[in-house]
């Protein structure tokens, strides 16, 4: 199991649309917590929803449309009685649903891949995430729910817009890291420092949907060097 330091999953969009955010904000709801300039030209605006962080990353320009296999957010709810969905300007949907709805008590991703017994081996033995179910993974709070389909992406580079990745915080992303490409995980950005704030890797899934280790200083403490 990887060492997590935080019991949430985080998630990140990509968008060139600055429309976006006031989406996220007004109409979803969810609470802003600051803006994080990360290069020329691209902003994250970053959003808390119960210990996770719903990332809205917003380019000035985006090459293309490809997608992720990522397709949903769900959201639990205390007390609501029926799932309430919505639909960004890019298309991307969230869901806020009774609590416990297909497990999700705090937060669950949703991801369309063509065979999902792979997808649940990769995520069970690569990363070492919990089988809830035929269909379900958990790593702490957050659950990711798999859903077959055979037009689901698989075999992208990089999806270019929408849903772009997961992040799991860890103590020490060098670590996990190995352990995963060692397990079969695909290493497509080895870890590399962001600063004095975090070291962070990204790995594909057999599909190409991505994960980024988070070793975050706040949470794990001071970073090592970078090579």
């Amino acid at each position: 199991m990887i060492e997590i330091v935080k019991n949430q999953l985080d998630v990140g969009l990509v968008s060139d649309r600055i429309e976006i955010v006031d989406f996220w904000r007004d109409r979803a709801g969810l609470r802003f917590d600051h803006l994080l300039p990360v290069a020329r030209g691209h902003d994250q605006h970053r959003f808390d929803e119960r210990g996770s962080v719903v990332k809205v990353n917003v380019r000035d320009s985006i090459a293309g449309d490809q997608r992720s296999g990522i397709e949903e957010l769900l959201i639990a709810r205390d007390g609501l009685e029926a799932p309430r969905r919505l639909t960004d300007p890019d298309g991307n949907r969230v869901a806020f649903v009774p609590t416990g709805t297909e497990g999700v008590t705090q937060i669950g991703v949703r991801i369309a891949v063509p065979e999902r017994a792979r997808s649940m081996a990769y995520y069970r033995d690569a990363l070492g995430f919990e089988q809830e179910s035929a269909a379900r993974v958990r790593c702490g709070d957050s659950v990711v729910i798999f859903e077959e389909r055979s037009e689901a992406p698989s075999g992208f580079a990089e999806a270019q817009r929408g849903w772009l990745y997961l992040t799991v915080q860890v103590k020490s992303c060098d670590e996990e890291v190995a352990v995963i490409e060692a397990a079969g995980g695909r290493v497509v950005v080895p870890p590399r420092n962001l600063g004095k704030v975090a070291r962070i890797a990204m790995i594909q899934d057999p599909d190409g949907n991505l994960l980024e280790v988070s070793q975050r200083a706040s949470l794990a403490g001071p970073l090592p060097d970078s090579p």
